[in-house]
């Protein structure tokens, strides 16, 4: 018979919590602060998932305390010390909280005011005394934090792998294209690589917002870039696997050259000068072309023309993403 239940697991951010928690209410025991175990619960909400979002959180959740003190001591020094006052206070203190984008706040706050709710008199004792719960718990809450986990490493091997991916999915397109039977595992390649970048992506944000200094966004701007990408090159695979190929054979060979040469170059320091290039060049060699004679080469040759409009945006992010890393 199992015990616990399946997934239980004791992860590091429950360990800080518990540190950040029981180290709250034996300082405030210290202090002999009133209502010590609140410091504790105020931890418990406090301790985030990065340094960024508990340093946010802390912040929304101080200056939401100045509200709530300010709100509550007039409104209970006008009307006194009763359940349908808190009511009143809740009333006003909750939306405002939320309109200011400072929702984090309402809970803790909410029972800070109880304190005064129950009190015969409110006096700056009693107000410091609040507010040194919530620095304590604010305060731990972020120390416990400070060291975090660094995804450098695993972001770095991550690019290399995104690089690898997309020269190989250029590779396989630029052949791809006579064989119907691969397109519908070509796309399914596609659709993992996006999968991958959207994953790599979130790792890049938790690792910058565990990060304050120069070039901590780094990662997240690069699989910013390749997610952009990424979704474009799915759109130039749909379309391209719906034209004929015994249409527009030629212009179709010199599109595959084109995939080859972009796979084979495709590189995290390309600044893509030299492949927008050579589409101009093949834009004009389609322009330059015999006009199509029926319907079915009409359309393959507008699909071609999207085709290499969507090629020359795709190149064009990264020579953005470049010039933007070098400025």
């Amino acid at each position: 018979m199992k015990i616990l239940p399946k997934g239980f697991k004791i992860g590091a951010r429950t360990v800080k919590t518990v540190i950040a928690a029981s180290l709250a209410i034996i300082i405030a025991n210290l202090l002999h602060l009133e209502y010590a175990t609140a410091a504790g619960i105020i931890a418990i909400l406090s301790v985030g998932n990065t340094k960024k979002s508990t340093f946010k959180s802390g912040k929304n959740r101080l200056l939401n305390f100045l509200v709530a003190m300010v709100l509550s001591v007039i409104l209970f020094s006008i009307f006194g010390h009763s359940v349908w006052v808190f009511g009143v206070f809740l009333l006003l203190f909750i939306p405002y909280s939320a309109a200011c984008g400072m929702s984090e706040g309402i809970a803790p706050n909410a029972v800070l005011v109880t304190h005064l709710l129950i009190a015969t008199q409110l006096t700056p004792q009693l107000l410091l005394n609040e507010f040194l719960l919530n620095f304590i718990a604010i305060s731990l809450a972020f120390i416990v934090n400070l060291k975090m986990p660094n995804f450098q490493a695993e972001l770095s091997e991550r690019e290399k792998r995104v690089e690898h991916h997309f020269r190989d999915l250029f590779k396989r397109l630029s052949f791809i294209m006579a064989k119907q039977s691969e397109q519908a595992h070509f796309l399914h390649k596609v659709e993992d690589l996006e999968q991958y970048i959207s994953e790599s992506l979130a790792l890049a944000r938790t690792h910058m917002d565990n990060r304050f200094g120069d070039g901590a966004g780094a990662s997240y701007d690069y699989f910013a870039m390749r997610a952009t990408q990424v979704e474009i090159f799915h759109e130039i695979a749909e379309i391209l696997l719906q034209i004929e190929i015994t249409v527009q054979k030629d212009q179709l060979t010199a599109l595959a050259q084109l995939f080859k040469t972009i796979g084979k170059n495709y590189a995290k320091e390309n600044d893509g000068q030299a492949l927008m290039q050579q589409v101009k060049e093949t834009l004009e060699t389609y322009r330059a072309s015999e006009l199509p004679k029926t319907r079915e080469e009409f359309e393959a040759r507008a699909r071609l023309f999207q085709i290499l409009q969507l090629i020359q945006t795709f190149i064009q992010i990264k020579r953005d993403y470049v010039l933007e890393s070098e400025s």
